[in-house]
């Protein structure tokens, strides 16, 4: 099975390198995150801000998809700064220009209608400002950013082409209708990475 086109795979690497277009690695962190951060986790990101985190969120088919699964998948990026003298420095910024206004208008329109190379284009839906539940430093400030990326997939870009190609991923079925409920199964083999 070939992952090279897999569509959350495909967009990942390619958002970053549109945000990285103003978002430069020596001033600010982008890393992947679930969309939910734990205060944990939230803790660590803190700590690498000007923080941008990218979390997959999931995906909406459109409804007229034939054979071909088209649709968008959603996405969200999630901003946090944290002031580094004064409170107004959280969204008017610092003396670089940093804070979360700026970080939040860049990004905006960095993703609107940008096209990702090879998947699809982007379309801002949304953004908000948030907190974090838990966290008591009047110096950070969070912001969030929802987009979709447009795409389409088909088994074939996974070359799933004969029955033994789909054996191999190893699905198991439990029929309802069974009387003795058996399940059939097959091992799974997935290519190392």
């Amino acid at each position: 099975m070939d992952l090279a086109y897999a569509p959350i795979r495909k967009m990942e690497p390619a958002i970053v390198e549109r945000l990285r277009l103003a978002f430069p690695a020596k001033d600010f962190s982008i890393d992947r995150v679930p969309q939910t951060l734990t205060i944990k986790e939230f803790e660590r990101l803190v700590k690498q801000a000007p923080f941008i985190g990218l979390a997959w969120t999931g995906m909406k088919p459109d409804p007229a998809s034939g054979r071909i699964l088209k649709g968008v998948m959603l996405w969200r990026l999630i901003l946090v700064f944290k002031a580094s003298n004064g409170l107004e420095t959280r969204f008017k910024g610092d003396r670089r220009g940093i804070g979360l206004d700026a970080m939040a208008d860049v990004a905006v329109a960095l993703l609107q209608a940008a096209e990702i190379p090879g998947v699809g284009v982007a379309t801002v839906t949304g953004a908000n400002s948030v907190i974090a539940d838990g966290w008591t430093d009047d110096n950070v400030v969070i912001a969030q950013i929802d987009f979709n990326v447009a795409f389409q997939i088909s088994p074939a870009a996974f070359q799933l082409l004969a029955l033994d190609d789909l054996r191999r991923i190893g699905v198991s079925w439990a029929f309802a209708e069974d009387p003795e409920n058996t399940v059939a199964t097959d091992k799974t083999e997935l290519p190392e990475e």
